[in-house]
């Protein structure tokens, strides 16, 4: 029997937290290493990274723009744009940004395909305005 491929991605975890037996820095790999940086790079601002400005996408300033039809796709393409432009293990499929008028926010749902395998994952979070 063959020894399972090693990760091909890896990241640390958010929080830096030690592994349990090891005691090394925990980490998500292939997959959850992409939908982790996926999600990074729509919920960062431009010019907020010191050393690399313009990474990032300025979603949440949409936000704060009326909520509607219009203000959704505009989302939907600031999200599809920043994917394409930026993480390059992700072969984008679906973006899908949904107003929801009585909580205020926006649902999205992302589905993409990883550049190393045949495997597709599908990340889905909320986006409101927070003061």
């Amino acid at each position: 029997m063959a020894a399972p491929a090693p990760p091909r991605y890896t990241d640390f975890t958010t929080s830096f937290a030690p592994h349990p037996v090891s005691g090394d820095l925990a980490r998500v790999t292939d997959i959850d290493a992409i939908k982790r940086s996926v999600r990074s790079l729509i919920l960062t601002d431009k010019y907020e990274r010191l050393l690399d400005p313009k990474i990032g996408s300025n979603v949440r300033a949409m936000l704060f723009e009326p909520m509607d039809g219009a203000t959704a796709a505009a989302l939907q393409s600031y999200i599809q744009e920043t994917i394409r432009n930026y993480e390059p293990r992700a072969n984008l499929i679906q973006v899908q940004v949904i107003p929801d008028y009585d909580h205020n926010l926006y649902t999205v749902t992302i589905i993409f395909g990883v550049t190393f395998s045949e495997q597709t994952a599908t990340i889905e979070f909320f986006m409101e305005r927070i003061r």
